[in-house]
Protein backbone atom coordinates (compact mmCIF):
# COMPACT_ATOMS: atom_id res chain seq x y z
CA UNK A 1 0.00 0.00 0.00
CA UNK A 2 2.80 2.35 0.72
CA UNK A 3 4.60 2.07 -2.60
CA UNK A 4 1.09 2.84 -4.38
CA UNK A 5 0.77 6.26 -2.46
CA UNK A 6 4.57 6.98 -3.53
CA UNK A 7 3.76 5.98 -6.96
CA UNK A 8 0.40 8.42 -7.09
CA UNK A 9 2.52 10.83 -5.26
CA UNK A 10 4.90 10.95 -7.40
CA UNK A 11 3.10 11.33 -10.75
CA UNK A 12 0.41 13.49 -9.32
CA UNK A 13 3.45 15.94 -9.49
CA UNK A 14 4.13 15.53 -13.32
CA UNK A 15 0.58 15.14 -13.89
CA UNK A 16 -0.28 17.92 -12.11
CA UNK A 17 1.18 20.43 -14.50
CA UNK A 18 1.55 23.91 -13.38
CA UNK A 19 0.12 23.85 -9.93
CA UNK A 20 3.04 22.30 -8.87
CA UNK A 21 5.84 24.60 -10.11
CA UNK A 22 8.51 26.02 -8.56
CA UNK A 23 8.34 29.43 -10.15
CA UNK A 24 9.27 32.26 -7.70
CA UNK A 25 6.98 35.55 -7.68
CA UNK A 26 7.23 38.51 -5.43
CA UNK A 27 6.78 42.57 -5.87
CA UNK A 28 8.44 45.34 -6.01
CA UNK A 29 8.06 49.24 -5.21
CA UNK A 30 8.64 52.65 -4.96
CA UNK A 31 7.55 56.23 -2.96
CA UNK A 32 5.39 57.86 -5.72
CA UNK A 33 4.43 60.84 -3.42
CA UNK A 34 2.65 62.15 -0.20
CA UNK A 35 -0.72 62.24 -0.54
CA UNK A 36 -2.33 65.07 2.28
CA UNK A 37 1.06 63.80 4.43
CA UNK A 38 0.56 60.13 3.96
CA UNK A 39 3.32 58.07 2.08
CA UNK A 40 2.48 56.25 -0.89
CA UNK A 41 4.27 53.25 -2.81
CA UNK A 42 3.33 52.32 -6.45
CA UNK A 43 3.74 48.40 -6.38
CA UNK A 44 4.52 46.03 -9.36
CA UNK A 45 4.89 41.80 -9.58
CA UNK A 46 7.26 39.98 -11.25
CA UNK A 47 7.21 36.63 -11.62
CA UNK A 48 9.93 33.99 -13.26
CA UNK A 49 9.38 31.12 -15.35
CA UNK A 50 11.98 29.21 -15.31
CA UNK A 51 14.86 30.96 -17.00
CA UNK A 52 13.97 35.32 -17.16
CA UNK A 53 11.94 36.81 -14.54
CA UNK A 54 8.84 39.53 -16.42
CA UNK A 55 7.62 42.68 -14.17
CA UNK A 56 4.23 43.84 -15.25
CA UNK A 57 1.89 46.82 -14.21
CA UNK A 58 -0.73 48.35 -16.02
CA UNK A 59 -1.14 51.15 -13.90
CA UNK A 60 2.47 52.06 -15.07
CA UNK A 61 6.49 51.90 -13.77
CA UNK A 62 7.25 48.18 -13.65
CA UNK A 63 11.05 48.76 -13.10
CA UNK A 64 13.07 50.30 -10.95
CA UNK A 65 11.93 49.58 -7.44
CA UNK A 66 12.81 47.83 -4.68
CA UNK A 67 11.83 44.07 -3.26
CA UNK A 68 8.58 44.56 -1.41
CA UNK A 69 9.13 42.26 1.92
CA UNK A 70 7.03 39.38 2.85
CA UNK A 71 5.77 39.25 -1.03
CA UNK A 72 8.33 35.95 -2.05
CA UNK A 73 7.03 32.72 -3.13
CA UNK A 74 6.31 30.36 -5.38
CA UNK A 75 3.22 30.07 -7.57
CA UNK A 76 2.06 29.63 -11.38
CA UNK A 77 3.86 31.90 -13.76
CA UNK A 78 0.87 31.51 -16.66
CA UNK A 79 -1.71 32.61 -14.03
CA UNK A 80 0.53 35.19 -12.38
CA UNK A 81 1.10 37.03 -16.47
CA UNK A 82 -2.50 36.26 -17.45
CA UNK A 83 -3.59 38.68 -14.45
CA UNK A 84 -1.44 41.40 -15.72
CA UNK A 85 -1.82 41.09 -19.94
CA UNK A 86 -5.71 39.24 -20.51
CA UNK A 87 -8.06 42.19 -21.25
CA UNK A 88 -10.88 40.47 -17.88
CA UNK A 89 -8.22 41.78 -15.81
CA UNK A 90 -8.25 45.57 -16.67
CA UNK A 91 -10.04 47.74 -14.30
CA UNK A 92 -10.27 51.83 -14.44
CA UNK A 93 -7.82 52.79 -12.24
CA UNK A 94 -8.92 54.45 -8.82
CA UNK A 95 -12.65 52.78 -9.79
CA UNK A 96 -12.12 49.10 -9.40
CA UNK A 97 -8.52 49.44 -7.32
CA UNK A 98 -5.10 50.68 -7.59
CA UNK A 99 -1.98 49.19 -8.08
CA UNK A 100 -1.94 47.37 -4.96
CA UNK A 101 -4.51 45.59 -6.24
CA UNK A 102 -3.15 44.70 -9.88
CA UNK A 103 -0.13 43.18 -7.65
CA UNK A 104 -1.89 41.22 -5.73
CA UNK A 105 -4.10 39.44 -8.14
CA UNK A 106 -0.46 38.37 -9.72
CA UNK A 107 0.39 37.58 -6.59
CA UNK A 108 -2.81 35.40 -6.12
CA UNK A 109 -1.36 31.65 -6.39
CA UNK A 110 1.77 32.15 -4.20
CA UNK A 111 -0.70 33.35 -1.59
CA UNK A 112 1.48 36.57 -0.83
CA UNK A 113 -0.20 40.33 -0.99
CA UNK A 114 1.43 43.16 -0.80
CA UNK A 115 0.39 44.27 2.65
CA UNK A 116 3.46 46.19 3.18
CA UNK A 117 3.42 48.67 0.75
CA UNK A 118 2.87 51.99 2.02
CA UNK A 119 -0.90 53.27 1.93
CA UNK A 120 -1.81 49.61 1.39
CA UNK A 121 -4.07 50.36 4.14
CA UNK A 122 -6.06 52.82 2.46
CA UNK A 123 -6.23 51.19 -0.56
CA UNK A 124 -7.23 47.60 0.61
CA UNK A 125 -9.90 49.78 3.04
CA UNK A 126 -11.82 51.14 -0.48
CA UNK A 127 -10.89 48.19 -3.09
CA UNK A 128 -10.42 45.09 -0.80
CA UNK A 129 -6.99 42.84 -1.61
CA UNK A 130 -7.86 42.06 -5.31
CA UNK A 131 -10.07 45.03 -6.35
CA UNK A 132 -13.78 45.24 -6.20
CA UNK A 133 -15.68 42.43 -6.43
CA UNK A 134 -17.37 42.25 -9.96
CA UNK A 135 -13.64 43.24 -11.41
CA UNK A 136 -12.06 40.47 -9.37
CA UNK A 137 -14.92 37.70 -10.84
CA UNK A 138 -14.23 38.93 -13.75
CA UNK A 139 -10.44 38.53 -13.90
CA UNK A 140 -10.78 34.96 -12.02
CA UNK A 141 -13.03 33.77 -15.05
CA UNK A 142 -10.78 35.21 -17.47
CA UNK A 143 -7.75 33.73 -16.49
CA UNK A 144 -9.46 30.13 -15.19
CA UNK A 145 -8.15 30.61 -11.37
CA UNK A 146 -11.80 29.03 -9.83
CA UNK A 147 -9.82 26.55 -7.76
Amino acid sequence: MKKVLLIMVILSLFIGGTAYASHYMYAKRYLTFKWTGVDLDHTYHCANNGSHTYCWSWTGGESGGSYLSGTWGYGDYGDSKCTSSNWGCRFIYGINGVCHMEANRGLYTSGKTVHNAKGYWLSHALYGTYGTSGSWVACKTACWLWW
